[in-house]
């Protein structure tokens, strides 16, 4: 969904060392696959494809650090254990946040995640009560109502003194009450606010993403000429052999 999006490369590469490693690529796969990360690093070096927030858990990091400056003491809380949440949570756990708890109807679910990212489960409802504690939330319940008020936030601040609490709601529906953002010191954001942004971003890179689109067609010509030349030599060695009736594809 999101052009200039780091992870997918990484993706990537993680698959083809996997297969690799596993004796499952030949000579075709490997350069392919060398070549193509080649790519990818020309694309990032080269253009601002990637530069900015390119998705919503990027985008929500990118909010954090406005608001906090540094996330390396903060405290993270997911309220559920959506998907989304994690992928969010990953961002910004990638700043070095110092705590994550993650409270789940199903506690199991919530172990899992936390387990994931060297955190701390708990049950649903002791998540809200220990909200006081923390300064992100991160709403992903699969609750057909809202699940978080404006009364509860408001005895949430006041246990707080002043400090500032960032909920970034992504359920479908609305985990949190919209009024809660007319709370001073709170900062709420739910997925179309997130997604509008990581929009405009994208809008703004498509003179990059015309620059990368340039690099891969360089890079696939070269890669074209590379694969006849080495069919080519195949043939010739096959003839030399006598094995001719061998397909090239046979590596």
């Amino acid at each position: 969904m999101v052009q200039g999006e780091h992870e997918i490369l990484a993706q990537v590469k993680e698959a083809y060392q996997a297969a690799h490693e596993g004796g499952f690529t030949g000579k075709l796969l490997n350069v392919l696959f060398q070549r193509s990360l080649y790519v990818g690093k020309r694309v990032r070096t080269q253009t601002g494809l990637g530069v900015g927030a390119a998705s919503v858990g990027s985008v929500a990091v990118g909010m954090a650090e406005r608001i906090f400056g540094s996330l390396r003491e903060r405290r993270i809380m997911i309220l559920g254990a959506g998907k989304m949440a994690e992928v969010t949570a990953k961002h910004l756990l990638a700043q070095k946040a110092r705590t994550l708890l993650v409270a789940n109807r199903t506690f199991e679910r919530a172990y899992e995640l936390a387990k994931a990212f060297g955190g701390t489960a708990m049950h649903y409802e002791e998540g809200l009560r220990q909200m006081a504690g923390v300064d992100i939330v991160i709403c992903s319940t699969a609750a057909p109502h809202v699940v978080i008020t404006p009364e509860h936030v408001r005895r949430i601040m006041a246990e707080r003194k002043g400090r500032s609490l960032f909920l970034i709601d992504i359920a479908v529906p609305r985990d949190v009450d919209p009024a809660v953002n007319n709370i001073e010191n709170v900062y709420l954001y739910n997925i179309d606010d997130l997604q509008q942004i990581v929009n405009t971003n994208q809008a703004r890179r498509s003179k990059e993403a015309e620059a990368a689109s340039r690099i891969v067609q360089q890079e696939t010509h070269e890669f074209v000429r590379w694969l006849r030349a080495h069919r080519n030599g195949l043939r010739t060695g096959l003839k030399h052999t006598g094995q001719a009736g061998l397909s090239p594809s046979s590596e």
